[in-house]
């Protein structure tokens, strides 16, 4: 018999192949079946009679084990159908047919197999020919896609605001349903037409090739605000955030717009403008001299004229002062009050004054107080008018102030012994915020004996200044409307030294009179052991759901079960030896418990793929990174733990990802993740491969110190490891 290069000698042009190769049939398909890719088997009857090596190979099973066996037995129950149907479809197509099933392999595996077959006769009995190729990474890899692309879609269609992909030709290539709410069309309408079609014509002179501005956003995460057509020919405004979505090589390749419809707020804002340039030009330009003030007295606006008046060369000298700078003494002392008691009585009124000039001298006016309402009745601000008088005002005549009528006074004995029976602070207060009368513990807390205080301060002069302007809010609401005023709340509370405590007051009208009794306790220990355990619960709390979150990723991918926290050892360990400040620590901690959590995004199969990953398997892996930031940012951490998470996969010579950041645009507290999760990756024993040791490790930080990872996280690792003796807890993962 004739084959090898014996046979391929002998062929020529001349020669007659079918002659030759009958006499080498026999070896020749041996060897072609022997070597072939593909598994190859030979039935009768549905029993195995002919496998060759790739065929045991991708079953398990030897040439023994199958012959004479059941073909359909190394099929999953739910798939045998569906070879006898082929078989019988070939039969009547006479051609061959590739199928796709499960197959369980001697060891238990499950495998995806393509398989065609064909049929021919020999010995007058009919064979069956099958090759089988194992598909199961690439249906691995479809089946992720598939989730990827549902869990998209899913996304796409249920956010609320608009979402469109359009290709750099500006053509639209997808948009969710929102979108097409937004504008009228339906999706027919739009796909396939361009942005420039519902682009308002203004916008188009105003800023050119849409597409030129989207790819010169230097900062796509800044909404851009245009105006769009719609079908119905409404214009609408919307924000865009625009995102550049570039290929495997960079080059772009489509934006992703988020458009919201921002009309109203546009509507309003317009509206909020061209009121506010009505009312200044009524306030600036008018013929009398003005000024407005807001309800604590502050001025806002004032008139030209009434900058002339009074000397000033512009508004800024004047804007932000209270109103009591405006007029002299003694009428400054009690100006706020009146004003206030107008607002009150809900009745403008007018006060013969002296009014300051910028240069210090007083010039007799009449000044004139009213104010403008919401839409509620409610007042908004104070509208304060001068006009010069001819006479010199009267040197000292205050503004009114309602004093007590005598029933109150004749009672005034009664309060005072109430107040030095009751244990808490208390004081009487006018309604022109002096205190009248306090008690001893008011003294003890204050720090001043009663003669300082009563008749002398007002109780706003005990009130730290963070505190100040709420206060005095509640105080004039008690007067324009008590109902809408607490009785019972917190502030601070300044003595005499200068020292602040929390204090609860809780204020009570005196009947028959103008007057409200204040009555204080220290609540200072109480809201520091208030806070504090607080504080405590909270970090029990954010615990808990590291925890938790920690749980969910080792549930997914057990194979590394407790990475996540000998990362988190590990970390918080280079950063002490680094002389991070301990709560910078504990933030690098946290993130070392919850960097991983976007694996809940891959598919497990590939969590756990004893082998090499391919090309499409390592990006889909590599989406982990963002999607522990989309998680992670959602969470309320004092830390910026989603950021670290985002760039624990960079390098500094920018070969990472996901966005390839280099040098010190990445986070410190990110550098240090990165090196523990290599040395704990390189240490710990995986299903594909045992321990590499933690020489190796650390050789491997040494090598690309200053390339890939941070010099001086690199030098504090190494040190722990070969000067402090440094182990993880479970040193026997590692054994």
């Amino acid at each position: 018999m004739v084959i090898g290069s014996d046979f391929m000698d002998i062929i020529s042009d001349q020669t007659d192949v079918l002659k030759i190769l009958p006499e080498a049939a026999v070896e020749l398909c041996s060897a072609l079946f022997r070597n072939s890719p593909a598994g190859i088997y030979i039935t009768r009857n549905g029993k195995f009679i002919y496998t060759n090596i790739e065929f045991r190979r991708l079953t398990g099973f030897t040439q023994d084990e199958l012959s004479g066996k059941d073909y359909l037995r190394l099929i999953n129950p739910r798939y045998r159908q569906m070879p006898k149907q082929n078989l019988a479809s070939l039969w009547e197509e006479d051609e061959t047919s590739a199928h796709e099933f499960k197959i369980t392999t001697k060891e238990g595996k499950k495998k995806w197999i393509s398989e065609k077959i064909t049929y021919l006769k020999y010995g007058g009995n009919w064979l069956t020919m099958g090759h089988w190729l194992d598909i199961s990474e690439h249906h691995a890899v479809e089946k992720a896609w598939r989730e990827a692309e549902r869990r998209f879609q899913a996304a796409f269609e249920d956010l609320a605001t608009g979402m469109c992909i359009i290709s750099t030709d500006g053509i639209f290539l997808k948009a969710n349903k929102s979108f097409f709410d937004m504008i009228g069309y339906d999706e027919k309408e739009v796909l396939e037409s361009r942005f420039e079609d519902i682009l308002h014509p203004e916008e188009h002179s105003a800023t050119g090739d849409i597409m030129q501005l989207f790819l010169s956003l230097e900062k796509p995460e800044e909404p851009i605000q245009k105006r769009l057509i719609c079908k119905d020919g409404r214009t609408i405004w919307v924000a865009m955030v625009i995102s550049l979505i570039g290929d495997s090589e960079g080059a772009p390749s489509y934006f992703i717009a988020h458009i919201s419809d921002i009309t109203e707020h546009k509507r309003i804002e317009e509206g909020i403008k061209d009121e506010e340039r009505l009312y200044r030009s009524l306030v600036d330009g008018s013929l009398e001299p003005i000024a407005v003030a807001d309800l604590d007295c502050h001025l806002t606006h004032v008139s030209l004229k009434l900058l002339s008046l009074l000397g000033y060369t512009g508004s800024s000298e004047l804007l932000g002062k209270k109103v009591e700078s405006l007029v002299s003494s003694p009428e400054q002392e009690n100006i706020e009050t009146w004003i206030l008691e107008c607002l009150k009585q809900g009745t403008a009124a007018s006060l013969e004054c002296g009014v300051l000039k910028k240069d210090g001298s007083r010039l007799p006016a009449m000044l004139n107080v009213s104010w403008i309402s919401n839409d509620k009745g409610a007042p908004m601000c104070i509208v304060i008018s001068l006009k010069e008088t001819a006479a010199p005002a009267p040197p000292a005549t205050a503004p009114p102030t309602t004093a007590p009528p005598p029933a109150a006074r004749q009672e005034l004995s009664q309060h005072e012994l109430a107040l030095e029976n009751t244990a808490a602070a208390v004081a009487l207060v006018n309604e022109d915020t002096t205190i009248a009368m306090v008690n001893t513990a008011f003294e003890k807390l204050s720090g001043y004996p009663r003669g300082e205080v009563q008749g002398k301060k007002s109780w706003v002069e005990f009130v730290a200044r963070e505190d100040l302007n709420r206060l005095k809010r509640y105080h004039l609401l008690r007067r324009l409307d008590p109902g809408t005023a607490p009785d019972t709340y917190e502030f601070k509370f300044a003595d005499k030294d200068g020292n602040t405590r929390d204090v609860r007051i809780t204020v009570s009208p005196v009947p028959g009179t103008n007057r409200t009794v204040a009555t204080l306790s220290d609540v200072t220990r109480a809201n520091h052991e208030k806070l504090a355990n607080n504080l405590v619960q909270l970090e029990k709390t954010i615990s808990g759901t590291i925890e938790a979150i920690a749980k969910i990723v080792e549930m997914r991918d057990p194979y590394t079960s407790g990475h996540q926290e000998r990362v988190s050892e590990l970390s918080g360990a280079i950063a002490r030896e680094m002389g991070l400040a301990e709560d910078r620590i504990k933030g690098i901690v946290m993130a070392g418990k919850t960097y991983d959590i976007g694996k809940v995004y891959i598919p497990a199969e590939l969590l756990s793929k004893p082998g090499r990953l391919n090309a499409i398997e390592y990006q889909i892996i590599q989406a982990h990174a963002q999607g522990s930031y989309d998680i992670l940012k959602s969470i309320d951490f004092p830390w910026p733990v989603a950021e670290i998470a985002l760039q624990h996969q960079e390098r500094l010579d920018g070969s990472g990802y996901p966005h390839g950041l280099t040098g010190e645009n990445i986070m410190l507290e990110a550098k240090i993740l990165m090196v523990a999760d290599v040395v704990e990756a390189m240490v710990a024993h995986r299903p594909f491969r045992p321990s590499l040791g933690i020489d190796a490790a650390l050789e491997e930080l040494s090598k690309n110190s200053g390339i890939l990872y941070d010099a001086d996280v690199v030098a504090a690792c190494i040190k722990l490891f070969r000067e402090k003796g440094f182990k993880f807890k479970r040193a026997e993962d590692y054994a």
